[in-house]
Order: C-alpha cells, then structure tokens, then sequence
C-alpha cells in the first residue's frame, strides 16, 4: 500500500522501512499481492484483514497496471523484500502470473528457495450466469479467498491433507 502522511506503514514502523516496526520481521512474514485488473480493491481488503488476524504479517499490495511489458524492476523489489509474492487476476492459465513466474525463474528469484508463488486466476471451468462477485466468488478470486491464500502460505491456517 501507497504511504501518505495520513497512515501508518503496513509494518508498524514509523519510517516505512521493512524491518524497522513489529510487522513483517522475518521475510517469510512479509507477503506481496499483485494483481492485474479490477482485482484489486479485493487484495487490498485481504491484505487489511490479514495484518488484523496476525500483528506479526506485513502484507504489501501493489497494481502491476499492465502486462506487457513487464514492470521488472517492480516485480524484482517485491521478490527481494518478501517471502511470499501472490499474483491475482481475471485471466486463465497461462496469464500475467504465469509471465510473472517466467520471469522469476529466468531471473533466479526462486533458485534459494526462499520465496513461495502462487498464481489466482480464472479456473478453467464453465461458469453459470450470475452476478460479478458472484463468479468471482465461484472462481475464488474474492477477498476472502486471497486472504485464505496468504494464510495458508504464511503457515497462519492448517490446511487439511487430501487422501485418494
């Protein structure tokens, strides 16, 4: 989230520097959402309810505006600073978080193993007529899903185990 003089960072400090307050200490407690298309305002819900469930997560939220070209040098920043990068969008497979992935890997942001992708997009499936908020609820791609995502990643929610 953008700082203004008005609100406090999103990690507690009174500075804006990653670090230096009570959030986001560890990198794997800092968390990026990046989202492409009208996605955002339900990222910027998520990440305002993560911080409330958990004082030690920082969550960062940032509008990619475009995908190509790739904003990397954004893209770069938000990888470095966090532990966790989500990208969130309207498209399908094969999208902005697959382009941003492909970069990552070509970039060798993943070669540590020190920062966990995930990709929320459409599911290739058929959707029923309905509402917006009503497809975006079928395709999790709500606030509340994103929220479900950070949590599960940041080890915050026991995930239940799958078995044939």
């Amino acid at each position: 989230r953008a700082l203004s003089e008005d609100t406090e960072p999103a990690n507690g400090s009174k500075d804006g520097k990653m670090g230096t307050g009570s959030r986001g200490l560890l990198k794997e407690h800092r968390v990026a959402i990046l989202t492409l298309g009208t996605r955002l305002s339900e990222a910027l819900v998520a990440a305002d309810e993560v911080e409330e469930l958990d004082p030690d997560l920082a969550v960062t939220v940032a509008d990619a505006r475009f995908m190509k070209p790739l904003d990397v040098d954004m893209i770069r920043e938000l990888a470095e600073n966090n532990g966790i990068l989500i990208t969130v969008e309207e498209g399908s497979i094969g999208g902005f978080g697959d382009h941003v992935l492909h970069f990552l890997s070509l970039d060798g942001a993943l070669d540590e193993g020190d920062l966990k992708f995930r990709p929320m997009v459409l599911p290739d499936t058929y959707f029923e007529a309905a509402t917006q908020y009503e497809q975006y609820e079928m395709a999790g791609l709500n606030a509340h899903h994103i929220r479900g995502t950070v949590m599960r990643l940041t080890k915050k929610v026991d995930v239940p185990v799958l078995v044939d």
